[in-house]
This record gives C-alpha cells, structure tokens and sequence, in this order.
C-alpha cells in the first residue's frame, strides 16, 4: 500500500537552519573576529604559491638540469610551508567554534585520492611518488578547510585580490628588472625576450594573467568599476607580452562561453539552449577535423609540431602501449632519477628536462592508469557540468560565472599543457579554488526535490 502513495514535486532547501542572516545574529564575535585572519591567511597562500621560491630567477641550461634532479618531492621549503598553512587553518578552524559554512562531501575527489596513493605502491620509486600525493593532499586540504572558513564569496573576493595583486607586481617588474622577461641564455631561443613577470616560464604567467583577464571582465560586468576594466586590459595586454599561444587563443574564446554562460543560465529553458551551444561547438569541431583530416594527420606525424609536444606525447603514447592497465604510479613517470620509466621511451635529447607530458588528460593516464582518467573526467568534468547547469542563481551569477570560465579554460588548457595535480603550480591552486567555489555555491541553491506525500485518512482508516 505504501508503494502507491502519490508523489509530487516541491522545493526542499538543503539546508534546514536558519537562514545565513538569521544565523549571523548569533555568530560569536570570536568566529567574526577570526574571518579577517582566515582570509589573509588564505591570501599569503595564494601569493606564495603565484610567486614561488625564486621569482625573477635566472635560467641557464645548467640550473634546469640541477631543478630536474632535485624535483622529487623532497624540498624542505616547500613540505614544512604546505604543512604549516594547513595546521595554521586547522588551528582557526578549531578556535572558531562555529558551525561551518560549508562541510566537505565532494567524495569522488577523495576517492581519486585514494587511487593515486594506492597507485604510488607500484611505482618505480613509491616514495618520492608518496611524497608527490601527498603535497596535493595537503594543497587540497587547505582550499577546501578554507572554503569552510570563508565560505564562497569571501574565497572568490581573495582569489580576485591575488590574481590582481600579481598583475600589479609583473607589470611594476618590466622596467625595474631584466629578469621579468626571458633571457638570452635561454636553451629554448623561442623564448628569449618573451614577458613572465616573476614567474617561472612565460607559458605559466600566460595562464595566470588570462585567467586573470576573464575573472576582472566578470567583476567589472557585475560591478562596473571602471578598475576591472583597467585590470583586465592590463591582463589581456601582459599575456600578448608572453607570447603564450595556448593562453591567448583561450582568453576571448572563454570569455566569450563564460559570458554566454551567465545570460543563458538562469532557467531550464535557457540551459537547455546552453547545451545545445556546447553540443553544436563539438559538431563543428568533428566537422573541422573531417574537413582538414590529411593536414591535421601531417601535423601529429610531425614530432617537432606544437613546439615539440607530439614528440612528447609519443613518449607517454610508447609506454601505455606496454603498460596499459596501471600506469606507473602517480607522479612516477617523469623526473624520478635515473629510474624515471620515461628514459626507456625518449626520442629526443631535450625530453631529459620534461616534466610532464604536457597533456592532462595523458599524463593522469600515463601516471594512474585508466581508473585514474575516469575518476579524473568524473570528479573534474561531469560533475562539475551539473554543478554549473544547476546551480547557478542571479544572486551567485558572478562566482558561478567567475568559476565556470576559470574551469573551462583549465579544460582546454590541460589539451596542451598540465595543470592537473602538478605539484603547486599556480593554475592548478586556481583551479581547485573556483572547483571549491562552484560546488559550494551548487551546494547552497534551493532545488526541487521528489518526496512523498503522507495521505490524510478518512474516519475509519479508509483513503
């Protein structure tokens, strides 16, 4: 009889507290009084991580090949900063005594931890791929107990703060050192003279300055604060300056979905015209390909196309051929010594130097086998799709927006690059910050919900 109880659809908020006003009331002036404190905190993470360990440092052939031997997870620096950010926010986070905002239940993102610690037990050398799971542990730990403590908006408003802050100091650098751009002693002369601020490589501080480019265009469209509009043309003019091709194809076409993205996103009827876009961009893409299929076959049977990366990919390519099923441990297949299973694969002198298969996708694949590239499409693009098709409100357009195109430009990013799970590399830190900010703000939205409906029985039991 329960079985055929009617349903019908309502709205059931997800959370069943008081609303975010009513619960400020109570808020003990402790927990305030320690936001402040959260938000620098977070705030210095993000700038050491933008600025790294040598900013403006020089580079010659000889210090990349002692940075290549000495990449093994080992640096001092580095293990006892991560650790100290994460107790330091560990510590606010018990002294607060609040109720958090937001509660970690992103389980497909653990369990893809899980399968990378699991996969570091086969690798050529487990322990230097433990310590290499572990940092992204550690670096996923403090966005997400920072989210907790700050709640979306306030992370958004810090990550904006140090994207723009960075813009500043690598547009003040250009005249003051000559060490902002590339110098002649560069072994890759196509990078001489290209901008980088105080970033490592040209190609990073492109990705940060795009992605730098589209967050300021959304803050200037919700506010009209005629500086978001300086800062993003200053962000649009310094990725010109670093020659990064990948960046600058991405910067308008992002801007471009992203903006579509938040006019379209506010129905069903409206997301489903915003599907039907998506749908049509990888109809044409196919349509391109058949087109233009015997020039695009010359280009990958050319190792030196895309700046030398299909030669790179074949390395990767070579071993998964041989070792199709597990991978060789997470973080255990480039830069491992002498042991690095990608020596046995090299077809060219400078791949000595990569340290990664300059692909996403290939390089979780590579490394965790594919287990790990489905989990990674799961947690990282599936997901994250319903989280923006959603979850997005008028009151949270700018963070969802603002998320939505920082996670696409990292999806056509990692195409040509890696910046899933390298190490602390700034785009990935940016990346995990708006993944914490659109499943938080997915997580906050009313959405209507089936439950049953209790009939009211008639006198005598009958319905």
């Amino acid at each position: 009889m329960s079985l055929a109880l009617p349903w019908h659809r309502g709205r059931v908020p997800l959370r069943t507290s008081a609303p975010a006003q009513a619960r400020s009331q109570f808020t003990p002036s402790r927990a305030e009084a320690l936001i402040p404190v959260a938000q620098f905190v977070y705030f210095v993470f993000l700038m050491m991580i933008f600025i790294g360990q040598q900013p403006f440092s020089s580079r010659n052939q000889e210090q990349l090949v002692a940075m290549a031997a000495n990449n093994d997870g080992s640096d001092i620096f580095k293990q006892a900063f991560f650790i100290g950010f994460a107790l330091l926010l560990t510590l606010l986070e018990l002294v607060r005594r609040y109720k958090p905002q937001y509660r970690f239940t992103y389980w497909p993102l653990l369990l893809m931890l899980g399968w990378f610690l699991i996969s570091c037990a086969w690798g050529v050398d487990p322990f230097v791929s433990f310590k290499r799971a572990m940092q992204q542990v550690i670096v996923i730990y403090i966005t997400f107990v920072s989210l907790a403590l700050l709640g979306p908006e306030r992370i958004y408003r810090t990550l904006v703060a140090a994207l723009v802050t960075s813009l500043l100091i690598c547009w003040v650098s250009l005249p003051l050192t000559p060490n902002a751009v590339h110098p002649p002693t560069e072994s890759d002369k196509a990078l001489i003279g290209a901008w980088r601020g105080f970033f490592f490589h040209k190609n990073i501080a492109g990705a940060v300055m795009a992605l730098t480019f589209v967050v300021t265009a959304h803050a200037y469209f919700t506010t009209r604060k005629w500086h978001y509009a300086l800062f993003s043309v200053m962000a649009f003019v310094f990725v010109v300056g670093t020659k990064s091709k990948t960046s600058l194809a991405l910067c308008f076409a992002i801007l471009a979905v992203s903006s579509v993205y938040r006019v379209l996103s506010q129905s069903v009827a409206k997301r489903a015209v915003l599907l039907l876009l998506v749908g049509f961009g990888m109809v044409a893409f196919l349509a391109l390909y058949i087109v233009f299929q015997p020039l695009i076959e010359r280009w990958f049977a050319d190792p030196t196309a895309f700046t030398g990366r299909v030669s790179i990919w074949k390395v990767a390519i070579d071993y998964l051929a041989d070792h199709p099923y597990l991978g060789s441990g997470f973080g255990g297949f480039w830069q491992v010594g002498e042991l690095s299973p990608a020596h046995q694969y090299l077809n060219q002198q400078f791949q000595m130097l990569t340290a990664h298969s300059h692909n996403g996708y290939l390089e979780i694949l590579v490394t965790t086998g594919p287990v790990g590239l489905v989990l990674l499409l799961v947690s990282f693009v599936v997901l994250p799709a319903y989280w923006f098709l959603t979850g997005t409100t008028k009151a949270n357009a700018t963070l969802m927006a603002s998320a939505f195109a920082i996670w696409s430009f990292v999806l056509y990013q990692n195409l040509l690059e890696t910046s899933f799970f390298d190490k602390d590399r700034q785009v990935w830190v940016i990346f995990l910050s708006s993944l914490a900010i659109a499943h938080a703000s997915f997580k906050s939205v009313e959405r209507p919900r089936w439950h049953r409906r209790t009939p009211v029985l008639a006198p005598g039991g009958a319905a």
